[in-house]
């Protein structure tokens, strides 16, 4: 009976108090029951553990582990050590799902080895856009391949799908934590290589929150340091891709020669070489 894989959904949490609560509420209202629910506490400054502690306190699926900051990819790994599950997604700390999410998830894995969700992208003024397909899609390799590679639905997020733990487990696969940027890719990319079929499914069940303040958006000396290991992560595709996806990697080598012609200016602008 496929209504009973647990499903293992890994929260990293980084000072998200505004956010938490109505995160958590949309988890623990799945209409899938079947779940394991990781609170990955990267070293909060606020109020995000009070939430958590309150989450945990009423509902056993619910477990919290706390780590000292290091970072993202790394909160989502002691996530997956902690997982249980056969089926494991991730959800970050300021979006929320739709009730159903979970459930048509663990529907189009019960037919594929990895799963897609489409998204709607909602700001303070309510939703603002809509990432979706109108029906579900089969992809072969190549074809997801290409599909994360590509903005658009799919592309290198973790959060808008959800993966077998045995195909992670076996192959060691793991979030690169010196990676700041790019890290997504790699591991998804790392998984894609490894399977033959995948769904994205209709509908826009994840909710992904546009913050003002939001990490990936602030641009100064530090982050340029960080962004440049996008390069790093596209250069690490590039060696996992085998010999025969060729415009693929011709894809990617301009990506690497436009992006890096891009940090090349900046860094000129906040006046650093790359040895600092």
């Amino acid at each position: 009976n496929k209504m009973n894989k647990l499903v293992s959904i890994v929260i990293p949490i980084y000072n998200v108090e505004d956010f938490l609560e109505n995160c958590l509420n949309s988890v623990k209202n799945q209409s899938y029951k079947d779940i394991e629910v990781l609170l990955v506490d990267d070293g909060s400054k606020d109020n995000s553990k009070k939430i958590c502690d309150e989450f945990v306190e009423i509902d056993d699926r619910f477990k919290y582990v706390y780590q000292k900051n290091s970072g993202v990819s790394s909160a989502r790994n002691n996530g997956m050590r902690n997982a249980r599950g056969e089926y494991i997604t991730f959800v970050d700390g300021d979006d929320y799902l739709d009730k159903d999410h979970i459930e048509k998830m663990v529907n189009g894995l019960s037919q594929s080895e990895l799963v897609i969700s489409g998204r709607k992208n909602v700001t303070e003024s309510g939703i603002n856009s809509v990432f979706q397909n109108d029906k579900d899609i089969l992809f072969n390799k190549k074809e997801l391949i290409d599909q994360i590679l590509r903005k658009g639905i799919v592309f290198s997020y973790p959060w808008n799908k959800m993966f077998k733990m045995e195909i992670l487990l076996k192959n060691s696969i793991e979030f690169d934590e010196k990676l700041d940027y790019g890290e997504d890719l790699v591991f998804d990319i790392q998984y894609a290589t490894l399977i033959r079929k995948s769904m994205l499914i209709t509908g826009s069940t994840y909710n992904y929150v546009y913050r003002e303040d939001s990490v990936s958006r602030q641009w100064n000396a530090t982050t340029l340091k960080k962004r440049i290991t996008d390069l790093l992560s596209i250069k690490r595709v590039i060696e996992i891709l085998t010999d025969d996806f060729v415009e693929e990697k011709a894809f990617l080598n301009k990506r690497i020669v436009v992006e890096g012609a891009g940090y090349i200016r900046l860094m000129y602008v906040y006046n650093f070489s790359v040895s600092d």
